[in-house]
């Protein structure tokens, strides 16, 4: 079966122990069934536990948890995962050696540029990802090589993609540059599109609570009180 989240019906609340992000769920599913835990859309864990381990990530990500078949706990189902967030911007495009700037059919890769804040133009200081143009070392598309014609004529072409990390409501535009192996930037090709994120979690007070309750004894009436959303 593909990978299946409806017999997931509780997530319990995440819990850092100072090593190991700890996740747990309750599931309809029989005893002995093999679950998937994809992190950032990526395989991270199989098993038949209901609770894992993981690795802290580096940024706020989106975590799948879900039951698959039997034998098929290795079996990669990350292109079948539900959409990614609606804060997220994932880019596709052609590319390859087609686009070397000096002509030598030896592209080795794409910078991913953007703005630092929504509704700024594209920084090209520092890229926010490197794409290598042939992950396995060896060009897969030029003269003689790959498929017909998507790269101009005779020449062949790849698909690549990229996933940004999670982002603010708003305009944010991306450029993607090819380059060369000594650094040789090509044209870039530029995209804006518009973001329409969730609102964020509040705020952390000092000591990492975000979330306050004060009693009044004498009416009786709990508050609860937290700190705007970051920008």
């Amino acid at each position: 079966m593909p990978f299946d989240q409806a017999s997931i019906v509780e997530m319990k609340p995440p819990r850092w122990d100072g090593a190991a992000l700890q996740l747990s769920w309750v599931s309809t599913a029989p005893a002995g069934t093999t679950f998937q835990v994809y992190v950032g859309r990526r395989l991270a864990w199989y098993g038949t536990n209901r609770w894992v381990a993981l690795t802290m990530p580096d940024s706020r990500v989106r975590i799948d948890v879900g039951a698959v078949g039997p034998g098929e706990a290795t079996v990669d189902f990350s292109s079948t995962l539900p959409p990614a967030p609606g804060d997220r911007v994932t880019l596709t495009w052609l590319g390859g050696s087609y686009l070397d700037p000096e002509g030598g059919d030896d592209v080795q890769g794409f910078h991913v540029f953007g703005s630092r804040r929504a509704g700024w133009d594209v920084d090209y200081t520092e890229p926010l990802a490197e794409i290598p143009a042939y992950p396995g070392g060896s060009p897969i598309d030029g003269f003689g090589i790959g498929g017909f014609g998507q790269g101009g004529f005779g020449r062949a072409a790849s698909t690549y993609r990229w996933t940004s990390a999670a982002l603010g409501s708003g305009t944010w535009t991306f450029a993607v540059v090819p380059f060369d192996a000594v650094g040789n930037q090509g044209p870039g090709t530029t995209m804006t599109t518009t973001v329409v994120a969730p609102p964020r979690p509040p705020a952390a007070d000092s000591d990492g609570t975000r979330l306050r309750c004060t009693y009044n004894p004498e009416t009786r009436q709990a508050t609860l009180s937290w700190n705007p959303s970051p920008a």
